[in-house]
Protein backbone atom coordinates (compact mmCIF):
# COMPACT_ATOMS: atom_id res chain seq x y z
CA UNK A 1 0.00 0.00 0.00
CA UNK A 2 1.11 3.42 -0.99
CA UNK A 3 0.27 5.50 2.30
CA UNK A 4 2.62 8.64 1.02
CA UNK A 5 0.17 8.67 -2.01
CA UNK A 6 -2.51 8.01 0.45
CA UNK A 7 -1.46 10.82 2.69
CA UNK A 8 -1.03 13.59 0.18
CA UNK A 9 -4.41 12.81 -0.79
CA UNK A 10 -5.78 12.91 2.94
CA UNK A 11 -4.20 16.05 3.53
CA UNK A 12 -4.86 17.97 -0.11
CA UNK A 13 -8.95 16.90 0.43
CA UNK A 14 -8.54 17.73 4.57
CA UNK A 15 -7.23 21.63 3.13
CA UNK A 16 -10.23 21.76 0.78
CA UNK A 17 -12.89 20.69 2.39
CA UNK A 18 -15.92 22.49 3.03
CA UNK A 19 -18.05 20.53 5.67
CA UNK A 20 -17.12 19.72 9.52
CA UNK A 21 -18.15 15.95 8.86
CA UNK A 22 -15.88 15.20 5.88
CA UNK A 23 -13.13 17.33 7.58
CA UNK A 24 -13.59 15.24 10.88
CA UNK A 25 -13.32 12.07 8.97
CA UNK A 26 -10.45 12.81 6.81
CA UNK A 27 -8.67 13.72 10.14
CA UNK A 28 -9.73 10.28 11.45
CA UNK A 29 -8.07 8.66 8.51
CA UNK A 30 -4.65 10.57 9.16
CA UNK A 31 -4.63 9.55 12.65
CA UNK A 32 -5.56 5.39 11.72
CA UNK A 33 -3.14 5.44 9.14
CA UNK A 34 -0.22 6.53 11.53
CA UNK A 35 -1.82 4.43 13.95
CA UNK A 36 0.54 1.54 13.42
CA UNK A 37 4.29 1.37 11.77
CA UNK A 38 4.01 0.08 8.24
CA UNK A 39 4.16 -3.51 7.97
CA UNK A 40 6.52 -3.90 5.71
CA UNK A 41 8.93 -2.80 8.26
CA UNK A 42 7.34 -5.55 10.49
CA UNK A 43 8.66 -9.39 10.63
CA UNK A 44 7.16 -11.57 8.27
CA UNK A 45 4.47 -13.62 9.60
CA UNK A 46 4.54 -11.88 13.10
CA UNK A 47 1.39 -10.97 14.67
CA UNK A 48 2.21 -7.04 14.33
CA UNK A 49 2.52 -7.03 11.19
CA UNK A 50 -0.47 -9.20 10.45
CA UNK A 51 -2.39 -6.29 12.78
CA UNK A 52 -0.67 -3.82 10.45
CA UNK A 53 -2.26 -5.24 7.69
CA UNK A 54 -5.38 -5.46 8.28
CA UNK A 55 -5.21 -1.67 9.98
CA UNK A 56 -3.81 -0.90 6.36
CA UNK A 57 -7.10 -2.41 4.74
CA UNK A 58 -9.03 -0.76 6.88
CA UNK A 59 -7.69 2.78 5.76
CA UNK A 60 -7.67 2.17 2.53
CA UNK A 61 -11.42 0.74 2.37
CA UNK A 62 -12.52 4.19 4.17
CA UNK A 63 -10.45 6.52 1.89
CA UNK A 64 -11.78 4.35 -1.70
CA UNK A 65 -15.53 5.20 0.26
CA UNK A 66 -14.56 8.85 0.81
CA UNK A 67 -13.47 9.02 -3.00
CA UNK A 68 -9.27 8.24 -2.91
CA UNK A 69 -8.42 6.16 -6.09
CA UNK A 70 -5.23 4.08 -5.45
CA UNK A 71 -2.59 4.84 -7.96
CA UNK A 72 -2.17 1.31 -8.80
CA UNK A 73 -5.59 1.04 -9.93
CA UNK A 74 -5.67 4.23 -11.99
CA UNK A 75 -2.86 2.50 -13.86
CA UNK A 76 -5.10 -0.67 -14.04
CA UNK A 77 -7.72 1.11 -15.58
CA UNK A 78 -5.31 2.60 -17.82
CA UNK A 79 -4.63 0.25 -19.43
CA UNK A 80 -8.04 -1.42 -19.28
CA UNK A 81 -8.83 1.67 -21.76
CA UNK A 82 -5.75 1.84 -23.68
CA UNK A 83 -6.78 -1.96 -23.96
CA UNK A 84 -9.91 -1.05 -25.53
CA UNK A 85 -8.99 1.55 -27.45
CA UNK A 86 -6.69 -0.90 -29.30
CA UNK A 87 -9.32 -3.68 -30.00
CA UNK A 88 -7.55 -6.00 -27.26
CA UNK A 89 -10.17 -8.93 -26.15
CA UNK A 90 -9.64 -9.39 -21.87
Amino acid sequence: MDTQALDRWAHAELEKARSDSRRERLKRLITDMHKHPHSNALPVGSTQRAIAERNERKVMQQAMGMGYVPPEKEIQEMGLHLGLELGLGL
